[in-house]
């Protein structure tokens, strides 16, 4: 029996199909670019960053994709439709989701609870911010270096994504506020007066659920304390009281997000060192008498390890400050526009003067050199 050879007419069929069957195959973590593993706060994060981006008002050749992404992060957000979905499939997934009394949520309306429906501007609540201060060495501030700070933060828990249940299987809606999370109590004011008075419910403490088993890795708490180390990398000649933010790596909870760290660096100065203000330098240097009257030639070797030639022919009074240019500190490349396009501030040489302890001829030998009047040119 010879084969059929297909009609043009059913190939048409088989090109648009077979994309269309790859496409509704695809997998619902890499739709929002997330590992298997991922937490819920992964996942909301995931959706949040990527539906800012192709939101069909924006882009209305993307409307698939939202639509997709979107289908996505409901199966994925939801503990119990994603357990479903890992074990039988995006069928199973989508069934389950039907036997539900109100069915899939409208994309629109999802995406304005993320970004509210006026301005695109996120209505969750986010964290506190926690902040660090550091401080380092003026000679590192210089040079630029990074550091590490161990940050202890709460996670939400992997095991059960922060919903505090052992599976989806032990959440229950409170049968006494009918997952209201609150209940009209009776209360009596005074004899023959009675008020409806709404309270707190005291079986599931307002969460309007109650967890019959509770998770074995948080026991219940929903979060996880961790460690982590947080590496902050300081440029050259960062401003005194830099703060830098990290984003998104405060506490984490399964009802906000997560806040963000600030680092705070001031730098450190000892003895010996130079002083800062802005991007200029100070130091101080001293002279004998013989330097301060005939002149001197000294280097003077600064942080990153070059030299500065330091040179006077002339008479130095005490308190003579000497300006050396561009010896300063490096002013960042986002800071060089504001400083006429240069790349360091000034190094500014104050210079002090020892003078010797005389004997009795010493005093006779500079009383005679100093006989004559001295013309003072120079303050």
């Amino acid at each position: 029996m010879l084969a059929r050879v297909p009609t043009p007419a059913l190939l048409v069929v088989l090109l648009v199909c077979v994309p269309l069957l790859v496409a509704a195959a695809r997998d619902l973590y890499d739709v929002l670019g997330v590992s298997r593993h991922a937490s819920e706060r992964d996942i909301k994060s995931a959706y949040r960053k990527k539906a800012r981006h192709i939101h069909p008002d924006k882009h209305p050749d993307r409307a698939d994709e939202f639509m997709e992404l979107t289908e996505a992060y409901q199966t994925l957000s939801d503990p119990e439709l994603r357990s479903i979905y890992d074990r039988y499939g995006v069928d199973a997934a989508k069934k389950h989701q039907a036997k539900k009394d109100s069915g899939h949520q409208d994309p629109l309306d999802l995406f304005r609870q993320f970004f509210g429906g006026g301005g695109g501007q996120e209505t969750t609540a986010k964290g506190p911010t926690k902040i660090y201060q550091a401080s380092m060495p003026l000679a590192d501030v210089y040079i630029g270096r990074s550091f590490t700070i161990e940050h202890e933060r709460t996670v939400v828990c992997p095991a059960c994504f922060g919903s505090g249940a052992h599976s989806s299987e032990h959440i229950h809606t409170c049968s006494h506020c009918q997952g209201r999370g609150v209940q009209i109590m009776r209360q009596q004011i005074m004899p023959g007066f009675v008020t409806n008075v709404q309270m707190q419910c005291p079986h599931c403490q307002g969460a309007g659920r109650t967890i019959a088993k509770l998770c074995g890795r948080c026991r219940g708490q929903r979060v996880l304390n961790d460690k982590t180390e947080i590496e902050v990398e300081v440029e050259a000649g960062a401003r005194e009281g830099v703060e830098y933010v990290i984003e998104e790596m405060g506490d984490q909870s399964p009802d906000t997000d997560p806040g963000d760290v600030v680092v705070q660096v001031t730098s450190d100065t000892g003895p010996g060192d130079l002083r800062r203000l802005g991007h200029n330098l100070y130091t101080t240097e001293t002279l004998s008498l013989r330097e301060a009257l005939l002149g001197f030639d000294r280097l003077f070797q600064h942080y990153d390890g070059h030299e500065v030639r330091l040179r006077r022919a002339d008479v130095t009074q005490p308190g003579f400050v000497m300006r050396v240019e561009d010896e300063g500190m490096p002013i960042p490349v986002d800071e060089r526009e504001m400083a006429g396009g240069r790349t360091h501030g000034d190094l500014f040489v104050e210079f002090l003067v020892v003078l010797p302890k005389l004997d009795a001829q010493n005093r006779a030998q500079l009383g005679d050199v100093l006989a004559s009047p001295v013309t003072h040119t120079e303050l």
